[in-house]
């Protein structure tokens, strides 16, 4: 989800705001990975190129640290995946096999 750069000038001063390249060197991921998250909508960021006033080619995102740590809490909490039980590989004392 982007933010409007009013409410990001609303924001608490001491609030970090992070490059795309601080977020992708955290995560371990690449700068690709990080603007897909955000242009998904699953990670929050704020547009500070002005692309309106300028019509620049390239946002220039922002993460706040809060957003990072929601991002990485809503991705951290998930439920393992419960896999059936293996089918069992008894063999029938009536078959007869031909083929190994």
């Amino acid at each position: 989800m982007v933010i409007g750069m009013k409410a990001m000038a609303n924001e608490d001063h001491n609030s970090r705001w992070l490059t795309i390249q601080e977020v992708a060197a955290r995560l371990h991921v690449s700068r690709d990975t990080v603007e897909r998250w955000i242009n998904s909508g699953s990670m929050h960021a704020v547009d500070m190129s002005g692309r309106s006033k300028r019509k620049s080619r390239r946002p220039l995102w922002r993460v706040s640290a809060e957003s990072l740590e929601a991002f990485i809490n809503g991705r951290a909490n998930r439920a393992p995946i419960n896999h059936p039980p293996a089918p069992s590989r008894r063999r029938n004392p009536n078959l007869i096999e031909f083929i190994k």
